[in-house]
Order: structure tokens, then C-alpha cells, then sequence
């Protein structure tokens, strides 16, 4: 059984004591797995088989199916765009629905559940709508309910800040809940229930004969899913290697392989290799003219950008007076121009229809080889690259759109990812 604890503080410094506990599972539930009643009755079942069976259960859930993207168009119907206060205490019903909908369904199998919101749970988070992040969890929230529940199921992707406003986390805010609990309660494993059998060598939509990473550090993980890897969010991953928490990604529903996102073993650490092939479609090149060229100019560029929340990638100035950058997501870059003209007297261009694709491992170079297999393959396939980067764990090129998908397929056969080597 578990016992109350100090409020964790997930912050990165300093992190505090954990409960640890015997017989406590934790698991989180994507949208996909929950769609239907049908498929939120399967879990129900799973789960009390679990609950039966002795353990405690601690679940944290995400809005059904596409109720998300429902909820953003009903916002949409009243008010466009919408107050992100209001439209984050829209967006924080559709994981309060899931988690009370799979209680009831627990409770009619004769499994004593409780529902919880992310405040309920002991979530505090900080930030703006839309973008929060947890700061700290109470623990002995879900202890108490433990006592009386065998299971608890929070409504993920949410919390409460100080001044008692609630917010939501952004992009995978399911993920990092989940992570964030298993660490505040002691839980040395958290499972990440979802649609795919867990992190491949690259997107199975794109390559065919893709495998299941059985294994794979913080580190390459965090690469991975900051490229583009889709299965868990960045955020989450830092926290699990902040709290030293593992975690396991499987399919909610199809008996198969897994992968777990663990710290890596030291007598791998030195050696070269490649884990998979991350990619991603929206990616801009920006090129900005300034009249008075030099690192200050440059870095209030930067802090221009910063302001109006684009975060630049791939940074470069190859003349004086021109600086480039790469820009990831599909968001607007017209604010941002227009501040870059009116307050620094620069001439920007933006450069569209281009993806990126990237080799992540480890060491990589630390042997020439990966880096010229790399550009052996954009050149076999004639693909211009106007951007690139590489360190340690990954080696990513800027390409156009239209090249991403054979370039990843290429990369992925030359790098013999498709075969299964432990």
C-alpha cells in the first residue's frame, strides 16, 4: 500500500524523496485505445482483471477518440480564435469525461474506482493556457483515495496553478501526467497504453519492414520524439530520466512487443550505432537580412523571435548580415516578420515546402562513416539539402517535403535498421 509522502516537486532542481511502493501500477491510456464504449469497456476488464488480481491502479486517461478536435471546433462555432483560458476549460472535459465514464465502467464490473481531475489528483502546473507545465505533485491526494479505491483514474493532460486557475499541458500533457505521478507516488515503471506496440525504427507508414526498439536510453529517446517521433512527447521522456522512472510503451490491446525508455548501460555508452530515423514535414527555412550586422544584432534577432514564441533550429550566418535558421511546425510566421522589419530594420524570407529527416544514436561521430553514409544517400537520391546539423545522437538534414519519405526508406535499409541484431 502506498503511503503519503511530501509534495514531489518535478521541477528540475532539486528533486525530493519518493514513495516508493509495492503492488501499485500505473498506466496511461491514449485517446485511441478509449474511442468507442466498446473499447472503453475492454479496458475496463483489463483492469480489473489487475485490480482482482491484488494490485493497485493508478490510471491516467485522454479524452476519447477525436473529442479534442471536436471540442476545438465547438470552441471554433463561438469564437474565433478563442480565449485560451476559455477554450483550455473546455479542453480539460473531453480526459474528465474519459476518466469518469472507465470509473463507471469499473464499478459496474464490482471494482471500486474513483474518477479524478488533474487538480483532484494533486497536479499543480504553471504557465500560460494551453502550455502548462506541472511544477510539483501531492502525492497524498491519490493515497488517500487508495484507501477506499482500488482504482484511481485521473483525467490526464491538466492541473491547477497556484492562484487556482486551471490549466492544460499542451501536447502530450497525457503522457507527462502520467510520468509525473509514477514518479510522485515511487513507481519505478510507468506504462504508456496506445495504439502501436511501441517505438520503431521509423514510421511503419513509411517504411515497411520497420521493428520494435526492445530498449532504448532517455537520451535517444528524447531525440527521437523531439524530431518527430510521434509515440511519446519529449517531456515526458525528461521526466522519467529526471525521476528515474521507466518507462514501457505497448499496444493497449494487441499482445506484442514493447519498448522501454530506460538509462542506458554504460558499456554502451562509446559505442557507434544507430537506434532509428526520425522525420517531419513542416519545416521552414528562414533567411533574415539586418542592416548592422554582428553577434548583438543577431541576438536581438533572436530575442525578437523568442517574444513571439518561434524557436529557431539550425542556426547559421554565412555572410555578414544574414542570418538563417529553420522554424518546425505549421504555426504563422507573419507576426514575427513584421516585428523583425519594424523594430530591427531586417528583410526576411521564408522559405516553405521542406521536412527534415534525422539519423539518431549514439557516438555517431565519433566514426566518419555516418555522417558520409548520410550524405552517400541524399546524393544517390539527388536531394538538395539547405540545412543540416549533427552532434553525438543525431544527424538531421533539412530536405524538401516531397524527398522525405524516400529518403527516410533509404536511410532506413542503409543503416540496416531492419535488421533485428540482439
Amino acid at each position: 500500500m502506498v503511503n503519503p509522502s511530501p509534495k514531489l516537486d518535478v521541477s528540475p532542481d532539486p528533486p525530493l524523496p519518493k514513495t516508493r511502493s509495492k503492488g501499485l501500477v500505473i498506466r496511461k491510456y491514449g485517446g485511441s485505445s478509449l474511442a468507442t464504449p466498446e473499447m472503453v469497456n475492454e479496458v475496463a476488464a483489463e483492469v480489473a482483471a489487475i485490480a482482482e488480481a491484488g494490485d493497485r491502479v493508478v490510471l491516467v486517461v485522454s479524452a476519447m477518440g477525436d473529442s479534442t478536435d471536436r471540442l476545438i471546433a465547438l470552441a471554433g462555432e463561438f469564437a474565433e480564435p478563442p480565449a485560451p483560458r476559455e477554450l483550455d476549460q473546455l479542453m480539460a472535459t473531453g480526459e474528465q469525461v474519459s476518466a469518469s465514464v472507465l470509473a463507471m465502467a469499473l464499478a459496474e464490473r464490482g471494482v471500486e474506482a474513483v474518477s479524478l481531475s488533474g487538480d483532484q489528483a494533486g497536479i499543480e502546473v504553471a504557465g500560460e493556457p494551453g502550455a502548462g507545465t506541472i511544477v510539483r505533485v501531492d502525492p497524498g491526494k491519490i493515497v488517500a483515495r487508495l484507501r477506499d479505491a482500488r482504482v484511481v483514474v485521473v483525467a490526464g493532460f491538466q492541473g491547477r496553478d497556484a492562484d487556482g486557475e486551471l490549466l492544460t499541458l499542451g501536447r502530450g500533457g497525457s503522457d507527462t501526467t502520467a510520468v509525473a505521478l509514477a514518479a510522485a507516488l515511487g513507481g519505478s515503471e510507468c506504462e504508456i497504453r496506445t495504439d502501436v506496440h511501441g517505438v520503431r525504427t521509423a514510421d511503419p507508414r513509411i517504411v515497411r519492414d520497420t521493428r520494435v526498439v526492445r530498449t532504448i536510453s532517455y537520451d535517444a529517446m528524447v531525440e527521437l520524439a523531439g524530431l518527430g517521433a510521434r509515440v511519446l512527447h519529449p517531456r515526458s521522456v525528461e521526466l522519467a530520466r529526471r525521476h528515474k522512472v521507466a518507462v514501457r510503451v505497448m499496444h493497449a490491446s494487441d499482445p506484442g512487443p514493447s519498448t522501454v525508455v530506460m538509462a542506458g548501460e554504460a558499456s554502451l555508452e562509446g559505442r557507434p550505432h544507430v537506434i532509428g530515423i526520425a522525420h517531419e514535414r513542416d519545416v521552414r527555412l528562414v533567411r533574415v537580412e539586418v542592416s548592422a550586422p554582428g553577434m548583438d544584432h543577431y541576438a536581438r534577432v533572436l530575442a525578437t523571435l523568442a517574444a513571439c514564441g518561434v524557436r529557431p533550429d539550425n542556426l547559421s550566418w554565412p555572410d555578414p548580415g544574414e542570418l538563417r535558421f529553420t522554424v518546425r511546425g505549421s504555426e504563422p510566421l507573419g507576426l514575427p516578420i513584421t516585428r523583425l522589419a519594424m523594430e530591427l530594420d531586417a528583410r526576411s524570407t521564408v522559405f516553405d515546402e521542406l521536412g527534415s529527416v534525422s539519423v539518431v544514436g549514439t557516438a555517431l561521430l565519433d566514426s566518419p562513416g555516418f555522417v558520409s553514409e548520410l550524405l552517400r544517400v541524399l546524393a544517390g537520391h539527388r536531394v538538395t539539402v539547405p540545412a543540416m546539423t549533427t552532434s553525438q545522437s543525431r544527424l538531421t538534414a533539412v530536405i524538401p517535403t516531397d524527398a522525405v519519405d524516400t529518403t527516410v526508406r533509404a536511410l532506413h535499409d542503409s543503416f540496416g535498421l531492419a535488421v533485428d541484431r540482439t
